[in-house]
């Protein structure tokens, strides 16, 4: 699997690429990453915007570690359209072994 995200810096498109599955230190990632975020959501109000500000750049984080350090915090929270945020997120469902729809898709086009 090759796992593909494209952000804009310095006004310039530039993809980067991981060749590697997840290994345990992003499944770790992944896992704090969604305790974070299963605990944002516990308070009665929702969470604050102190919270999603401090998510997002644990998202950011998770992208930079997952893609060995070919970008930086920055880059992704100034550079990350929809599409590559959508990227980041299939890596961290892949990395906490969330099947994807392709995966859901497959399996029951096999049945």
């Amino acid at each position: 699997m090759v796992y593909k995200i494209k952000l804009r810096i310095d006004g310039k498109l530039e993809e980067f690429k991981r060749t590697e599955p997840p290994y345990l230190k992003e499944i770790t990632r992944a896992l704090i990453l969604q305790q974070h975020q299963v605990a944002m959501y516990q308070d009665d109000d929702g969470p604050t915007d102190k919270q999603f500000l401090k998510n997002s750049e644990e998202v950011a984080d998770f992208a930079v570690n997952f893609w060995n350090n070919q970008f930086s915090r920055q880059d992704v929270l100034n550079g990350a359209d929809l599409k590559a945020m959508t990227e980041v997120s299939k890596a961290i469902d892949d990395a906490l072994g969330t099947p994807n729809d392709d995966e859901v898709d497959e399996g029951k086009a096999k049945k």
